[in-house]
């Protein structure tokens, strides 16, 4: 039988109430949150790419080769870290830093993947380029883009904590 929150504490007012909290804490759990953070991390950078992209068939392999993994990577390191919120153990330095620090680690992923295609590709703004060039590119282009999805890391985590207590505090 499922009840919902209101009427588990209004109509079992029997139960003790930190069982009957423990019942209610069932519903907000940190897989569930992560899932939440990560579904609507999907929907939201889907939504803006379609309505920046003039053809929306172009944007499919950023769906599939950078959001998606974004957004698994969202729901994981949320769940990873719901179970703190829960306990209000969590705080908005925690939640910034994780989510700067994954940020900035993505980066580093996505430019070591792209610098080291472009180094080898023929055609590419590379192709040709002695290592004084590399290092340019690395230190104009690769580092300054990595911080700044650092901050957008952060920023996201900032976001999803205030969303997440909300949910913690209404839901449980």
């Amino acid at each position: 039988m499922v009840f919902a929150p209101s009427s588990l504490i209004l109509t079992n007012y029997f139960l003790p109430l930190s069982e009957a909290l423990a019942v209610i804490g069932v519903f907000v759990q940190p897989r569930r949150l992560g899932l939440i953070n990560g579904f609507i991390t999907l929907l939201v950078w889907s939504l803006v790419g379609f309505v920046i992209a003039a053809n929306w068939f172009g944007v499919l392999p950023i769906f599939l080769f950078i959001l998606i993994p974004a957004s698994a990577l969202v729901a994981w390191r949320s769940t990873c870290l719901a179970p703190k919120l829960i306990n209000g153990e969590a705080t908005l330095k925690l939640y910034a830093q994780d989510g700067f620090k994954w940020g900035v680690i993505t980066g580093l992923v996505f430019w070591t993947f792209s610098i080291s295609t472009d180094v080898f590709a023929a055609g590419s703004a590379l192709m040709g380029a002695d290592f004084f060039q590399v290092l340019e590119y690395f230190f104009k282009i690769s580092i300054p883009i990595t911080l700044l999805l650092g901050v957008v890391g952060a920023i996201h985590s900032i976001v999803f904590y205030y969303f997440n207590h909300w949910l913690v505090v209404n839901y449980s």
